[in-house]
This record gives C-alpha cells, structure tokens and sequence, in this order.
C-alpha cells in the first residue's frame, strides 16, 4: 500500500497544478515530509493524511486502494439510470465503475422530435442505433441513421443528435472520457 499512497498523493497534488509548497502551506506539513511521501521513503499518520487530503480537496478514503478489477460487471437487474428533467432523454450506465477504466458505455433512450445543441469536448464517441432513427451531424456531415447503423467520431469535432421520428430511439453509447 506504501508505494500506491505516494503515487497517488503526487498524482493528485499534479492534477491540481499544486506545488509542494502549497500543499504544505494547506496542510500543515513540512515540504521535505511531504517530498517523502511521495517518494515512498515515509509513513504518514493519520493526522497527517487528513491535513494532505484536506489539502488536495478529498476524503480520507481516497487513499485507501480499491480492491482491483479485472472486468467490471452490471446485471440487467442493477439499476444504474439516469434522468434528467432538462433533457428529454434516459441513461442507463452500462458498466459500473472502474478504476483506470476511460470507456463510458450507455444506454440513451431519445424522445420522439429531440434535437440537441452542437457539443464539443476530449474524446471520442461510437453509437449504434438499436430501435428507432437519428440524425447525427458531424462538423459540416448530415447522416441519417437506423436500427443496426453505427458511426464513431472524435469529440472535438462539433456534434449533435436528432431523433426525427415520432418514436423513442433506443442508442448504445459508449464514449471517453467517462462521464458518469
């Protein structure tokens, strides 16, 4: 546990954009103890990685490792969904969570004349349609897809979705970075 500890204290503390400095400066604790920490080369009390934890914005469970998964499984009886009141669709997680995992697969149920706002973010989204039609547009491209069509595109590209019909359409999603 001693080695994870430190990377994951170091890891944090760089996602953040901190110094060493400023965490120290939050925490409470000296730049060279808390060098060491991350370096491996001391064992913090728990005193200690509160003060670190309260410093870098999480709780103490953050340092405990989750137990390692090889795969990650959901039962069609698990209920992972999603609703939200602005937007008139469902979501269903189709994996539960991972650590490491990037893939996020979902389940997108599609109200009947639903258009979205063009969207841009990282990452890269396939969808393939189960039930129903979309009208996916990618950049400048116009496509119009049905049950058993799929396209992938990155993200960054501007991107938005249509259902045309006056039927739910029912899409697997799947898509990086995770969202859920």
């Amino acid at each position: 546990m001693r080695l994870q500890l430190g990377s994951r204290i170091r890891a944090r503390r760089r996602q953040l954009s901190l110094t060493l400095r400023a965490v120290s400066e939050s925490s409470g604790l000296s730049v060279p103890y808390l060098s060491q920490l991350e370096r491996n080369q001391a064992n913090p009390t728990v005193t200690s990685l509160a003060g670190i934890a309260r410093a870098l914005g999480v709780s103490l469970n953050f340092f405990i490792p989750e137990p390692e998964h090889h795969a990650v499984v959901v039962r069609a009886s698990d209920n992972h969904s999603l609703s939200v009141r602005e937007l008139p669709f469902r979501i269903k997680s189709l994996a539960g969570g991972g650590e490491g995992l990037r893939m996020e697969p979902l389940l997108t149920h599609v109200e009947p004349h639903f258009t979205s706002p063009p969207a841009t973010h990282l990452g890269e989204e396939f969808l393939y349609v189960l039930r129903g039609e979309l009208r996916l547009q990618v950049g400048e491209e116009g496509h119009l897809l049905g049950a058993g069509d799929s396209a992938q595109h990155t993200s960054t590209t501007p991107h938005a979705w249509e259902n045309p019909g006056e039927t739910e359409t029912l899409i697997l999603w799947v898509g990086t970075p995770k969202l859920l």
